[in-house]
Formats: C-alpha cells, structure tokens, sequence
C-alpha cells in the first residue's frame, strides 16, 4: 500500500468512523458524568439512611389463650422454686414486679388474670442472643459509592474533552500531567473493581458463616485486608510514574521523547502518553491484567455464583420452616410446645439470612455488570498489546484501534455510573428508602412477628395454612424436624 493510498483510508476514517464516534462519545461521557455523580450521590444517602426512620414492633411468637394462661401459672411456679424475679407485665403497658421466694404464699393468679391480663415471664426462661446477628456493610457501600463517582470524575472527563475540545489534558500539556492522569486513572479504576470484590466477599461471608463473620472478618483482618491490597495497587501503578514520557514519531517514522527540537520543528506532531522501552510497558501491561482483570473476574464469578447459592437456600430453608396447625393428638401436646419454643429459636437463624439477601440482590447484578463491561476491553487490550496496532505504520490501522478503543472505553466506563439504576430495579427495599428520601414523610415499617425473622414477601401467619396444602398431609412436629434438617444442612 503506497502512501498516497494509506493517506486516503486515513482521512475516509477520520471522516466516516472517528468523526462520528467522537460525536456520539461527547454526548455519551456527558450524561453518564452528569447522572452517574447524581445516581452516586443518590445511592451514598440511600445507604447512608439520610432521612429515614423505621418502627419495628418487638418479635412475639402468637399464642392462644389457653396456651398463654398455662404458660403465665408455668412461669409463676418456676419463678417461685428458683427464687428468681418475675416479670408481670399487663396489656395495658402498666409494668408490675414482685418476687417469690421459697415457703412464701403463691399470689392468686385467678383473681389477678380476672382483672387483666398478664405476661408472666421467668428472666432464666429468656434465651440470649448474641449481638453478631446484625452485620451492617454501610462502610464498604459507601467507599463504593466514592469510588465509582472519583473514577467518574478521572478517566471519563478526559474523553469528554478531548471531544468536546480536541484538547487532550494527558497528552497535549507536560509530561508531568501524563504521568500523573495515568496514574490517576489505572489507580481509581482498580480501587473501585477491588472495593466491590471485598464487599462481595464480606457478603458471602455473611451469607454462609452469619454467626461467625464478624469473627472472621473484623479488626486487624479486616484492616489488614484493605492496607494489603491498596499498597499492591499504588506499587504497581507507581511503575507508571518512571516509565512513562510524552514521544512523538519524527520525519523517519521511528518514536522520539519530546524535547526542546520538538516545540520549534514539530509543534504539528501528534503526541503519545507512552514509553520506549517495550519490556517495562509489557511487564506493567501484564502486572494490571492480572490484578484489574484476571483476579477480579475470577473472584466475581465464584463469589456471585456462591451468593446465589446462599439466597437459593434461605428460600428453600424458609418454605420448609412454614407454620402449620396444631395437631388435635392431645398427646402430642407437649412435643409440639418443645418444638414450637426450639422452632422460634431456629427461626432467629434465618434472621441474618433474611438480613443479607438485599444486600446479596444488589451485589449480583453489580458483580455481573462489571463482567460484562470490563472483559471486552481487557481482551481488546490483549490483543492491541501483542500486535502493537497503535505503533502501526498504517494511519488508517491507527485511526480504526482509535475508534473501536474509544467505544469499548465507553463501555467500561458504565460501570462507574449506573449501580444507584441497577439497585433501584433489584431492590424493593432500595425502592422504598429512596421513596423515603425524595418525600419529607415518615418511613414506617410494621413488621409481623414472623417476618421480623423471615423476609416480608415469604412471611406465612402462624394460623394460617399455606395455599394448596392439606392440614392433614403433615403436622407441626414433622415440619419442624424438616426446618432442624435444613438447618443442620
């Protein structure tokens, strides 16, 4: 191919496909920076639960009457034999306390029921529960949050102007700017991809070790974790801050760093953010494939993949853990209360995991968002850096590397700018605290007995038979052995 010929091919791509990319690209740069900072903003307050306050009622296990007077004359007796203090608490949040001791008259229970109703409840009777049952992510969704809107505001911006412009801040003003923007950008870009691995991960540890992750995932580990990755972040991107230079190709066609000839004979001269020595390039190059894309996608795939198992096995253990009507055996009486006091227990089990599968819902569609946006230009990379297409001798190569560059650039970017868009349609309850935010009400949230463990759409009330089932079919004391299997699987 003459010169005369590459030289037509150059001018039709920069008339026919690189004009119109750019175009599309100022567009494009501009509402994904101007409506990913909003939707980033949105989502830090929605996190941060700005404006909303909620009413839970406390969790009570629903009891028939006989049942609660039988248990009021239990819980007196056994007060009275441990010498310990009872509770007597009357429906009409008057609060009584006494205490019984050993050889000493038994209150009439009779005449005090007659008057009003009391909750006679032992203290040794209460069940603990540890406070690891809530495993709040706030801090980790916010540095997301801050992330995404930094890297928004780095690489994006550049692009914008460069369209908008023709003025390039990396490559048209001082080699000080070029090292520091590209430093800037492989450094946000890699945080904001690292930050959502370790929230997915804290996730997944929550998911499947919830009385255990606080344990595991707290303090000097935690810590540990964050200094370890940022410092192997900032080293590897420091590289680029020796290595690169502003070149520029000379009158023979071979790469040439700028100097003072340069700003007398080739001001004309387009300029390249870029190093000579190609060993140094491709040892970084390699470096920033395995920490921004390899590792990352790895972790992103397993994790999601084990999120899913997590959220796929609460439903499974909540359909097994429905109430059902008591049994008429009499006999059966006393083996179902056992069970039904061991059921509300193993029913706080499942509140954790109730608790998690949100926060599960909106990492999943992020994770795979990701995915989806970052592989095609870590494979465009691959192939660019192998075949050195932007050091062809070819305008018209150049000019078409240029143009599908800027597009998968474009790509990647929408992942910095659309995860308040992917939360508000994955997340009800995203939904309805950003209802919360936009109008000056009050969020109040009644929450039923049951579904203050369990998740409000799969809440079953405790009188009432799940649709399509037999009451016959199964009785209490088989569907909580099936809840204690499930559980112990």
């Amino acid at each position: 191919m003459n010169l005369t010929e590459n030289y037509t091919k150059f001018l039709a791509c920069q008339r026919d496909i690189l004009e119109y990319v750019r175009k599309f690209g100022l567009g494009y740069f501009g509402v994904l920076i101007f409506f990913g900072t909003i939707g980033n903003i949105i989502s830090l307050l929605v996190i941060r639960g700005v404006r909303q306050t909620y009413h839970q009622p406390s969790c009570q296990i629903q009891k028939e009457p006989s049942e609660e007077r039988g248990q009021e004359f239990a819980a007196l007796h056994v007060g009275s034999r441990r010498n310990s203090p009872v509770r007597v608490t009357p429906e009409n949040s008057q609060v009584l306390s006494f205490e019984t001791t050993a050889g000493s008259p038994k209150p009439s229970g009779v005449g005090v029921i007659n008057q009003t109703r009391f909750s006679i409840v032992s203290p040794s009777a209460i069940p603990k529960r540890q406070p690891m049952r809530k495993h709040p992510s706030k801090s980790i969704f916010t540095a997301l949050a801050i992330a995404d809107t930094v890297a928004l505001w780095v690489n994006p911006i550049r692009y914008w102007i460069l369209f908008a412009f023709g003025f390039d801040i990396r490559q048209n003003n001082s080699v000080t700017m070029c090292r520091l923007h590209t430093f800037l950008t492989y450094a946000t870009r890699d945080i904001a991809i690292w930050v959502l691995c370790l929230l997915t991960f804290e996730r997944y540890l929550i998911g499947c070790f919830p009385h255990k992750a606080k344990i595991i995932w707290r303090g000097r580990r935690k810590v540990s974790a964050w200094v370890g990755i940022f410092s192997v972040i900032l080293a590897k991107n420091s590289i680029l801050i020796f290595i690169l230079q502003l070149i520029y190709p000379d009158d023979v066609g071979e790469l040439v760093i700028v100097g003072p000839s340069y700003a007398e004979l080739n001001t004309s001269r387009l300029l390249l953010c870029d190093t000579l020595d190609l060993t140094s390039r491709r040892v970084f190059f390699y470096l920033d494939i395995v920490i921004y894309s390899l590792v990352p996608t790895g972790l992103l795939l397993v994790l999601n993949i084990a999120l899913f198992r997590v959220i796929q096995r609460r439903n499974v253990m909540c359909r097994r853990c429905e109430f059902f009507p008591k049994s008429d055996n009499v006999g059966a009486a006393p083996m179902e209360d056992s069970m039904r006091n061991s059921m509300s227990m193993q029913l706080g089990s499942l509140k954790i995991i109730g608790s998690v599968v949100q926060a599960n819902q909106l990492l999943i569609p992020v994770g795979v968002f990701h995915l989806i946006t970052s592989v095609p230009i870590c494979i465009f990379s691959i192939v660019e850096d192998a075949m050195q297409l932007k050091r062809s001798p070819s305008a018209y190569a150049r000019c078409v590397v240029n143009a599908c560059g800027y597009l998968l650039v474009m790509l990647g970017a929408t992942t910095y700018g659309v995860n308040c868009l992917i939360y508000f349609l994955s997340s009800r309850q995203f939904r309805e605290r950003l209802y919360a935010l936009t109008y000056p009400t009050r969020l109040v949230k009644e929450v039923e007995p049951t579904s203050y463990f369990l998740d409000p759409r799969d809440t079953v009330s405790p009188h009432q038979n799940p649709k399509g089932r037999n009451p016959k079919e199964g009785t209490l004391v088989e569907s909580m052995e099936l809840c204690a299997d499930a559980l112990r699987s």
